[in-house]
């Protein structure tokens, strides 16, 4: 199955978003407030989330700024080493690799799960 075929079911669209969620509720305590999953190509698929931020990590800000970085760094390796995990073991989705990127000014992330392009998924 492809990925553009994978996405026009709402039911795929629905486990997946489920996934997402519940690595972040592992990981921050609280779910995302907007979630949109979009096909990029045949390999990749993008989740586009707007997430409430973590008020101990907004603590950290103004006094220590390295550990909030260091803090905010090795929970996004975390969170890419789960979503890809539960992906892979849940959904049987081929998840070759997990790029991300989150803009604390706007609340907004961006992840991006790279499939293996040697599967039929």
């Amino acid at each position: 199955m492809t990925i553009a075929l994978l996405l026009s079911s709402n039911e795929h669209k629905k486990k997946l978003s489920r996934c997402y969620n519940e690595v972040h509720k592992e990981l921050y305590g609280v779910g995302v407030t907007q979630l949109k999953i979009e096909a990029v190509n045949e390999t990749m698929i993008m989740f586009l989330v707007k997430h409430q931020r973590v008020a101990a990590l907004r603590a950290l800000e103004d006094h220590y700024p390295e550990l909030k970085q260091s803090v905010d760094a090795a929970l996004h390796q975390e969170f890419k080493r789960r979503i890809q995990k539960k992906l892979t073991e849940e959904l049987e989705l081929p998840a070759a690799g997990v790029l991300r990127d989150y803009d604390p000014q706007t609340a907004w992330a961006c992840t991006v799960i790279i499939c293996d392009s040697g599967s039929d998924q």
